[in-house]
């Protein structure tokens, strides 16, 4: 039963007991549901530290039980959990919100968009992999595959989630660094803003005619300024990582047109027919 009193406390915070600290924090008076930011709680960045440990009984005991005075750090795998299926249920685009967060982020949702009939719905819940990081002196001893091929029960032992897809995009090698022509940017970016004034009816504070306006700025201009991915962007031959691609086609993953993102569907992994009990 309620009882009609006053409150000493309006404001409520929850606290997860566990290491990761997530925090959830609303007014007694906020609609259910008003406390979740979809930036925050939908994508979550992740550092997974990778050691060495001999393989008896003792070492493995002890790093179950935090124990790593004996252990060797190797490296670590970086990257982000992106629900997209909360993203959605919460009613949000998911592009946008990762377009919010980062440009790697906007340009996995680009591909995915673009390419969903052959590979997947981007509603989907996906692991991005940013890196996988080892010390000079244990790279090319097959431990990065081992990664690879073991990604999804780290995430599901780590996070315990699971996504449908692992995402990677290997960096291209740039044989020279393309010319900026800072006029051009400087001149769309002062007609962005007039096209943003004429919409929203803005007091114009400033030259805004400087440049003779353009109401219609073509997309691609616009994505290059923002730093998005245009639809139908390839990585050239000669601008490719060849080991990279060797590495996580060896683990599975097989690339997504000609885009240069690389991806593996992993629901399958953990189906109730593959699995063994």
């Amino acid at each position: 039963m309620v009882v009609n009193v006053k409150k000493p406390f309006k404001t409520l915070a929850i606290r997860h007991n566990a290491d990761d600290m997530r925090v959830a924090v609303f007014s007694i008076d906020d609609t259910p549901g008003q406390c979740v930011d979809p930036n925050y709680d939908a994508i979550k960045w992740s550092e997974f530290l990778v050691y060495g440990i001999s393989d008896s009984d003792e070492e493995i005991n002890k790093v179950f039980e935090d124990d790593f005075s004996s252990a060797t750090k190797i490296g670590s795998i970086m990257g982000y959990y992106v629900s997209c299926a909360l993203m959605m249920n919460l009613g949000y685009n998911p592009y946008m919100i990762c377009d919010d967060e980062s440009a790697d982020l906007e340009a996995m949702c680009s591909v995915l968009m673009e390419y969903e009939d052959d590979f997947m719905d981007y509603t989907d819940d996906i692991y991005y992999i940013h890196e996988i990081e080892l010390d000079s002196k244990y790279q090319g001893m097959g431990y990065e595959k081992t990664l690879l091929l073991q990604l999804p029960s780290i995430i599901v032992k780590m996070l315990q989630v699971l996504p449908t897809l692992l995402i990677y995009y290997p960096a291209p090698i740039m044989r020279e660094e393309p010319e900026r022509d800072l006029e051009a940017e400087a001149i769309l970016m002062h007609r962005l803003r007039y096209n943003t004034q004429e919409i929203f009816k803005e007091k114009k504070t400033d030259n805004i005619s400087l440049f003779p306006p353009i109401r219609e700025v073509p997309e691609r201009e616009i994505n290059r300024y923002l730093g998005r991915r245009n639809p139908g962007d390839a990585v050239p031959e000669a601008h490719r990582n060849q080991a990279l691609y060797k590495l996580y086609k060896s683990a599975g993953f097989q690339e997504i047109g000609q885009t240069g993102w690389l991806c593996k569907p992993i629901a399958s992994i953990y189906s109730k027919d593959g699995m063994n009990y």
